[in-house]
């Protein structure tokens, strides 16, 4: 029993891998990235951003939205209740791997810029 519950653990573990993007601080709080697939592939690909404070609880009412260059329009986001996730879409290019996720809280817009860790065979 107690073998297999290591197996379990480690196969988990293994699953796991690393982050598609590496999670960042905007005023004090912990912003994460979660893209699905994982890791993204060229095309449309869906985006989670969870924005979180003390003791992982979520911060909720926020305006977030994607793009993945300048030239770009904004996508807006929408939110998962009061969790502070915010669902969206982003298209992603070979050659494009930088996605920016504006946060506006109360008419204060940031734009953090998180660079992916895309799919090998996308090269």
């Amino acid at each position: 029993m107690k073998r297999a519950l290591i197996l379990v653990i480690l196969l988990l573990s293994a699953c796991a891998g690393r982050p598609d993007a590496a999670p960042q601080k905007w005023e004090g709080y912990d912003v994460r990235v979660e893209i699905q697939p994982s890791p993204p592939k060229p095309g449309m690909n869906e985006v989670m951003v969870e924005v979180s404070g003390k003791h992982g609880k979520g911060v909720h009412g926020l305006i977030v939205s994607l793009r993945m260059q300048d030239s770009e329009p904004w996508k807006q986001t929408f939110p998962d209740g009061d969790l502070g996730v915010y669902h969206g879409a982003a298209s992603f290019a070979p050659n494009r791997h930088d996605l920016q996720v504006q946060i506006d809280s109360d008419g204060r817009k940031s734009v953090l810029v998180f660079p992916v860790r895309m799919d090998a065979s996308a090269s």
